[in-house]
């Protein structure tokens, strides 16, 4: 019999808007999150586990452990199990996967790996909104005990939570570069991408091209005199101004693979 996909939940587009705003599908933080898969295979006694975002085409995995029979960083949502958890804030659990009228037939169950238990605890937002999952699974029929349950609620809890805060932050972050880009327009609009790159780094105590930070000393924001390059009083003033100190600055870089100083101009249209 074929798989049949889950109803839409009725805050669906309010619940992709939110995952899209994440800023976590197909950025690979395994590091980040593997620790939330360990801990969920050590609360539930699972051999297996894993957790990602579901948006309205795909499951994108944030950490996984199907040890070793499964290597996918993302699978269709019309083939998950979890698409079936996106309608409750409340857990979904299955004692044991084959009996369930509907979950049965999903190849995962049908066909090697041959999926038994499985458990699935929401990624609620504040507002209600289920971002995806948190899973375990394994191989027998398992019952979970109410501790066991609610061990995994909090961690689930905690993983939304992270995932938040690094949606606030990288708004506030992008708040702060969109102003620094006014700034570059109104005062000094002859300024390359490549200098405002400059500048940034500068912030970040980063290296910067040689080249840009000239023309970031020409205006009077850059010191080149010394071993390294720093700012000046105008430059920490916009510094200061804009929230880009060197910590923050590093955790905006650090969040993704490279600076797009393109999309910063864009902003400035």
């Amino acid at each position: 019999m074929v798989y049949e996909a889950a109803p839409l939940p009725v805050n669906e587009a309010a619940r992709n808007a939110r995952v899209h705003r994440s800023g976590v599908m197909d950025v690979h933080q395994e590091e980040r999150y593997g620790l939330y898969v360990e801990l969920a295979k050590m609360i539930s006694d699972c051999p297996v586990a894993y957790t990602g975002l579901l948006d309205e085409d795909r499951q994108f995995f944030l950490a996984k452990d199907f040890g070793g029979l499964i290597d996918a960083d993302e699978v269709p949502r019309n083939l998950t199990l979890c698409q079936y958890a996106l309608g409750s804030t409340d857990p979904t659990i299955v004692q044991d996967l084959r009996n369930h009228p509907k979950l049965k037939h999903n190849p995962l169950v049908t066909d090697p790996p041959n999926w038994v238990f499985w458990g699935a605890y929401p990624l609620v937002t504040d507002d209600g909104l289920v971002l995806g999952t948190l899973c375990t699974v394994d191989y027998q029929p398992r019952t979970m005990s109410p501790e066991q349950i609610q061990g995994m609620e909090k961690l689930a809890g905690n993983m939304t939570l992270l995932i938040t805060l690094q949606m606030q932050e990288r708004d506030a972050i992008t708040e702060r570069m969109a102003k620094l880009a006014g700034y570059f327009r109104k005062s000094l609009p002859a300024t390359s991408p490549a200098a405002i790159e400059a500048f940034l780094n500068v912030c970040g105590g980063i290296p910067a091209d040689t080249e840009a930070l000239k023309d970031l000393e020409a205006n009077g924001l850059v010191d080149l005199t010394g071993s390294v390059p720093d700012l000046t009083a105008s430059g920490r003033e916009l510094q200061a101004e804009h929230g880009l100190n060197a910590a923050t600055y590093r955790r905006t870089i650090s969040a993704s693979s490279s600076l797009n100083v393109e999309d910063l101009f864009a902003m400035m249209d």
